[in-house]
């Protein structure tokens, strides 16, 4: 079965798709795996959906999911801490970033990806986060070991069988940031009320000036006041959406996170996700004008 076609179910094209009403996607996948025909509202179509991907095709919207419901949701509360998708650390991307008190970076590396840039981002990573986990799977342990041993500077989870995360290698603390590396990640918003928080106002400069001025104001802070500063405004300015994210089922926590869904859409998916008993009805009336009727 074409696993590959169930995941799009998931990608946020897709979920903007369902939300305007578009259900001629789900409508497909329903047809092609036969555990999802009885299914009875859009939430079990997500939830079975995702079973399938768990036990035959954990790709990383799997196992970024896994961390929102184990670590972000389990061990931390959306009340105290931000997860942050696909971040932009120099000239990469942080696949999830977990910020309360620390900045926990977590790289996804599943049975299908390549180690090949690893070291390289690895540079990044460590260089701008409290502590770096590479989340990975047991086939990729040993090279993962090798690079370890000449880059000790980030920890290991396996992500197992029972799709739990195990740590192999806890994450050592970094106190060595590359401030530099770190402000290009931030926003207008964000390196403005930095410059406002250490200094006390924003620069009074032409906007052209405004860049180059509040990086030259973070990077002379103190190297510790730097990153607390940097968490502060990424969790603030990026923080989840709380009321959306908890009516959401497990399955979907980590679309809630990682997509940047307009609130008229997050009200459509979370009226069809409760909608009862109406998926099929639904469904017919999304039919290609040639499928549903004769002109």
């Amino acid at each position: 079965m074409n696993y590959r076609q169930l995941a799009k179910i998931f990608t946020s094209s897709n979920i903007s798709k369902v939300a305007a009403g578009d259900l001629e996607l789900v409508q497909r996948i329903t047809s092609e795996f036969p555990s999802l025909k009885a299914a009875q509202t859009l939430h079990d179509i997500f939830e079975e959906s995702y079973k399938l991907l768990c036990k035959h095709y954990p790709n990383e919207y799997v196992v970024k999911n896994i961390i929102a419901n184990n670590i972000l949701l389990g061990t931390h509360s959306l009340n105290t801490a931000s997860m942050l998708s696909e971040l932009r650390i120099g000239s990469n991307k942080a696949d999830c970033v977990i910020i309360n008190g620390h900045s926990t970076c977590y790289e996804i590396k599943t049975k299908f990806d390549s180690l090949k840039r690893l070291p390289e981002q690895l540079l990044s990573y460590t260089s701008s986060f409290d502590k770096t986990y590479v989340v990975t799977h047991e086939t990729h342990l040993a090279e993962l070991l090798e690079i370890h041993e000449s880059m000790p500077k980030f920890g290991i989870l396996i992500l197992n069988e029972r799709k739990q995360l195990s740590r192999k290698i806890e994450a050592p603390l970094n106190t060595n940031f590359d401030a530099d590396l770190m402000f290009h990640t931030l926003r207008k918003d964000e390196y403005t009320e930095i410059a406002k928080l250490i200094t006390g106002s924003i620069p009074s400069c032409s906007p052209t000036d405004l860049f180059s001025q509040c990086k030259e104001i973070f990077c002379n802070a103190n190297n510790a006041d730097a990153n607390e500063y940097f968490k502060k405004v990424l969790k603030r300015y990026r923080k989840n959406d709380h009321n959306f994210v908890s009516r959401l089922p497990r399955s979907m926590k980590n679309l809630g996170i990682s997509y940047n869904i307009h609130t008229k859409e997050k009200d459509s998916i979370l009226s069809y996700l409760s909608r009862l008993n109406n998926l099929n009805k639904e469904m017919c009336n999304v039919l290609p004008i040639h499928e549903g009727q004769a002109v």
